[in-house]
């Protein structure tokens, strides 16, 4: 109870600008290679960019899986890395989870930390909206 209590919503928010190449393996499926540069800020002041490199997996009949792994650097240059995934019936949006691979500094205290993100594409370009509980007194 008083780690919950201690807790408090942590969000972040990315904007990417995307680029891709995709290879048809059939009439239905389809794979798509990501490539995401874009800047984040979020609700503790930070701000930084994060490039992600991943692949999206498009089946007709099943929907659309993504995994892509992230590296940001703040404005400090400490840097943490997330993975990203999401499985949705569509490619342009969807709601998904994030995991905190590694962090330097004041971002080890995310590290394992699995939080949930929703997402939107507009052409070439996404924002990601992720929230999670953190514990503040870390």
């Amino acid at each position: 109870l008083i780690k919950i209590a201690n807790s408090d919503d942590y969000q972040l928010e990315i904007f990417f600008t995307n680029k891709s190449e995709s290879l048809n393996l059939s009439e239905d499926i389809k794979y798509i290679h990501i490539n995401s540069r874009g800047v984040w800020k979020d609700s503790l002041g930070d701000y930084g960019n994060i490039k992600c490199f991943g692949n999206v997996l498009m089946d007709k009949k099943k929907g659309a899986n993504l995994d892509a792994y992230c590296e940001a650097t703040d404005y400090n240059n400490i840097k943490f890395w997330l993975r990203l995934q999401r499985t949705s019936d569509q490619r342009d949006a969807g709601v998904g989870s994030s995991t905190y691979l590694n962090g330097e500094d004041k971002y080890k205290k995310f590290i394992g930390k699995k939080c949930v993100y929703a997402s939107k594409v507009f052409g070439i370009d996404a924002i990601v909206n992720q929230k999670c509980k953190i514990d503040i007194k870390n």
